[in-house]
């Protein structure tokens, strides 16, 4: 009778064992391969870093020494990933001179408290407005 012969090889201890070494090389291998590309791609980064922050800061070199226009200058900054303004902090203080139409002390200082300085909205009580910068800080 012709039966096919089963080959348990695949079940030995010595071929685990074999695989197991085989498949912990590829890990190490394929993990140094990973630890290679991380630092390239960190490395290229910091390049591509260096360059953009180059090309800004000749960019505005030019733009403020005319040698640009605005048109290009906001072309190569939209082109190198950079904007063209920087954001400052600035803390400002500000002297109101107001005057409040009140029948009494109390009332005209009721009515500054109502003020709302941070829009800079006021009731109609109020019949001017100006300010004045004090003092800038940056």
């Amino acid at each position: 009778m012709d039966q096919p012969i089963i080959d348990n090889h695949y079940m030995t201890r010595e071929f685990l064992e074999t695989t197991l070494v085989q498949n912990k090389t590829r890990i190490d291998e394929l993990e140094k391969h990973i630890q290679t590309v991380t630092q390239r791609s960190y490395g290229e980064a910091a390049e591509r870093n260096r360059m953009r922050n180059e090309m800004q800061e000749w960019t505005l070199e030019a733009l403020e020494n005319a040698n640009i226009n605005e048109s290009e200058a906001q072309e190569i900054a939209d082109i190198c990933g950079f904007e063209l303004t920087k954001e400052f902090e600035v803390e400002v203080t500000v002297i109101y001179g107001i005057t409040v139409n009140a029948r009494n002390e109390e009332e005209a200082q009721n009515a500054i408290h109502d003020i709302d300085f941070d829009s800079v909205s006021y009731g109609e009580e109020v019949t001017y407005l100006s300010s004045s910068v004090d003092n800038i800080e940056i």
